[in-house]
């Protein structure tokens, strides 16, 4: 991808963010959003078939920088501190995004939903985990391994749409807490649950996690 294209995209990003937390992005067209970002409506056709697609793909394009700043290559014995500081990060992502993601998980998001690309994303998160063996999931096949995966995930995302409707400051040490209650005993934990361990790793990136 040359300069001119990142710069395009950049702009289109910055728009589309924009004009979704402005109304739902559903309302948001396609000469509006060209016009918001400084191109042509044919440049807007050229990365996304429509505003609903763009936003989901800027969005996606955040977590998947989050996933491969802190799961790639992680080692069964630095799993826990990754899937904690990824889950942060995750959340703040969302947090900045409030207004865009309150509307993309609420029950009238219709066909602007995110629940379907939020859950994708920690299901790849957790298959990324299992690939590269930083942790083992008790699963007799492939098929109860993504159920696994999809029940985790989703659960999260229930977990994330309550939180978001607390007001701000949101605190996400107590939604990361809460996650941590409800996780299965076999997910990364600090140094298997030692309290010189919990205390190093939560120094280091702060409280427990439920999921990625």
């Amino acid at each position: 991808m040359d300069a001119r294209q990142e710069k395009t995209i950049a702009r289109l990003s910055d728009a589309i963010l924009e004009l979704a937390t402005e109304r739902p992005v559903t309302e948001v067209t396609v000469s509006e959003l060209a016009r918001t970002a400084g191109v042509h409506r044919s440049t807007v056709y050229t990365y996304a078939p429509s505003p609903t697609e763009l936003l989901q793909q800027v969005l996606r394009g955040e977590l998947d920088v989050l996933r491969a700043g802190y799961l790639v290559d992680v080692g069964p014995d630095d799993a826990f501190a990754a899937v904690v500081g990824v889950t942060r990060a995750v959340l703040v992502h969302v947090d900045e995004h409030d207004t865009i993601y309150r509307r993309g998980l609420g029950p009238d998001s219709g066909s602007a939903s995110l629940h379907a690309m939020l859950s994708a994303h920690f299901q790849g998160s957790i298959e990324l985990l299992l690939d590269q063996h930083s942790l083992t999931v008790p699963a007799a096949d492939a098929a109860e391994r993504r159920m696994i995966a999809r029940y985790l995930a989703d659960g999260t995302i229930g977990a994330i749409d309550v939180w978001l409707d607390s007001e701000r400051p949101r605190d996400v040490d107590a939604l990361l807490d809460v996650l941590a209650r409800v996780r299965p005993a076999w997910w990364p934990n600090s140094a298997a649950g030692s309290p010189a361990g919990s205390a190093a790793a939560e120094g280091s990136t702060g409280s427990a996690t439920g999921t990625v």
